[in-house]
């Protein structure tokens, strides 16, 4: 099918028919190119930013039904399916960030409204607790509002219930100073994994330019297939038509199987989950600090050549006083002798590990009763600390007790994570509210973008993601804001190293009243845990 994001120039609440103008005449567009499906942005009319409930029905705006009205004959006229963010009146008092779906006869397919509220609009919006899937003839469509794109539990439940593709109407904003150059998180790293872990498309339509001379739009509206690649770009300062045809006859496919009964802390009360007890807690700043590191290396002839790097490695980081050491998972392309050479590996590593007194993790791949699995060794100063055995992917074993692992050391809370387990976004969900501050993450060779991984589950959790895996695959270390405090190049055996500290993973706001665990809605993610 061919696709239509509608791309707009932002007006301010007293420009609405300006605004309405606008989507309309960009909607003829595409109707004018075939298209079978536009988006346009979140609060395409009459705004993003309305100041408040009173002055919203203060204002000379169209009524609701006039509004939809309008939408559901251009969706008519053109037989077309048509996605338009909407401030729609909830009730005598309140208002709707509503997403509404018209189908080609001008009927109103479905409706969502935004679930997680952003910054100022939950001053006036209400909330939406339902994740709706549309059966269209163009496939299941679901629908989310703009910061519902942070939330991973969101997009989960849409693919979980049978969406081929997502629609995003958003408003994403951003601090950028060069026009050239806006953009936002969501956009660079969140949106591509919510489709790559979802195996869905993704279609995003946003603004562009300045509303209430406060809020700048980043524009770069897109298209983002099933591998979570960016097919289709719009500019960042440019109201304009993005078109592109994607094939989503398909059914949606996750990249790797998940384990629900693992997950019940995501339905849980947020009141009685750890994360609650922990953001109480007081702690001084300096006393939380931990110098972080990841090792990138390639492949090794032999246990003992492998070893022999390693220690030289750390002993070259442990008096760059690192504290915590983080290894490529080793297996077989690592160690090319590794079928004997499990055993030997972990007494090595946690004899390293004793003669530095660091702390090291590394996940290895050993065998058990013929078959292979993979476990996370976690040593402070030679002692075993904790073992965790993979729950997701290949190379889990039989048996394998489905928990997760969060550790208390003297480094920190850690979260324990082991390949593409750092696919499944339910993981270091969990791992984040059962109180990890860092999630250590060891890793080998990939298909998957790994640092893209590492930073949207560092940003959408608040939490650190220590990466190390093997060469050119990424390896680098994320902050609570997403962004890479360390990152190592591609093409050389190299150690990387950062500060971190508990008091950074334990603020999780990421706006005001934008809050990564108080924001979150447990009731409504039952399906997530079945």
């Amino acid at each position: 099918m061919k696709v239509a994001c509608v791309q707009t120039r932002a007006c301010d609440l007293e420009e609405a028919d300006k605004a309405l103008e606008n989507a309309l005449g960009l909607i003829e567009e595409a109707i004018g190119e075939g298209a079978d499906l536009i988006v346009l942005p979140e609060c395409s009319y009459p705004a993003y930013f309305v100041w408040g409930r009173q002055d919203y029905r203060q204002s000379s705006l169209l009524s609701a039904e006039k509004t939809l009205r309008l939408f559901s004959e251009r969706a008519k006229e053109g037989r077309c399916y048509l996605a338009v963010g909407l401030v729609l009146p909830k009730g005598d008092t309140r208002l709707e960030n509503a997403a509404v779906l018209f189908g080609p006869g001008g009927e109103v397919v479905g409706r969502t409204a935004k679930s997680f509220l952003w910054h100022f609009d939950r001053h006036w919006f209400s909330a939406g607790e339902s994740y709706p899937v549309f059966d269209t003839s163009l496939g299941r469509i679901g629908m989310m509002v703009c910061a519902d794109g942070r939330m991973p539990e969101i997009a989960r439940i849409l693919a979980l219930k049978g969406a081929q593709v997502i629609l995003d109407p958003t408003a994403l904003v951003t601090s950028e100073g060069v026009r050239s150059r806006l953009s936002n998180a969501q956009i660079d790293y969140m949106l591509p994994v919510r489709a790559l872990e979802n195996g869905v498309w993704m279609v995003v339509a946003n603004k562009v330019g300045l509303e209430a001379d406060t809020i700048l739009y980043c524009g770069r509206s897109c298209v983002i297939d099933p591998m979570g690649n960016k097919v289709a770009v719009a500019s960042s300062d440019s109201d304009e038509l993005l078109t592109c045809e994607i094939d989503s006859t398909g059914p949606s496919l996750l990249p790797v199987g998940r384990k629900p009964t693992a997950y019940q802390e995501i339905a849980e009360p947020t009141d009685v989950l750890p994360i609650t007890r922990i953001l109480k807690e007081c702690l001084v700043p300096d006393e939380t600090v931990t110098r972080v590191a990841a090792i990138q290396l390639g492949t090794h002839a032999s246990v003992a050549d492998y070893l022999s790097r390693v220690e030289g490695l750390i002993d070259v980081l442990c008096r760059q006083d690192t504290d915590l050491i983080v290894l490529p998972e080793v297996g077989p392309g690592e160690v090319t002798v590794w079928c004997e050479s499990a055993h030997r590996l972990t007494q090595g590593l946690a004899g390293i590990s004793r003669r530095f007194g660091c702390g090291l993790a590394c996940a290895i791949m050993e065998p058990v009763n013929g078959e292979r699995h993979q476990a996370l060794h976690l040593w402070d100063s030679g002692m075993l600390v904790a073992r965790y055995r993979k729950l997701h992917g290949a190379h889990t074993g039989q048996g394998s007790r489905e928990t997760l692992a969060v550790v208390e050391t003297r480094f920190g809370r850690l979260g324990l994570m082991i390949d593409e387990e750092g696919l499944v976004p339910e993981v270091a969900r969990c791992l984040m509210l059962r109180g990890a501050d860092i999630l250590v993450w060891s890793a080998s060779r990939s298909t998957w973008p790994l640092p893209t991984l590492a930073r949207a589950r560092a940003d959408e959790n608040k939490v650190y993601v220590v990466l190390a895996a093997s060469m050119g695959q990424g390896t680098s270390i994320a902050g609570t804001n997403g962004s890479f405090l360390a990152a190592a190049l591609p093409d050389v055996e190299q150690a990387i190293a950062a500060q971190v500290t508990a008091a950074g993973a334990r603020y999780k706001e990421m706006a005001p009243s934008t809050h990564v665990v108080w924001g979150r809605m447990p009731h409504t993610y039952d399906l997530l845990v079945h």
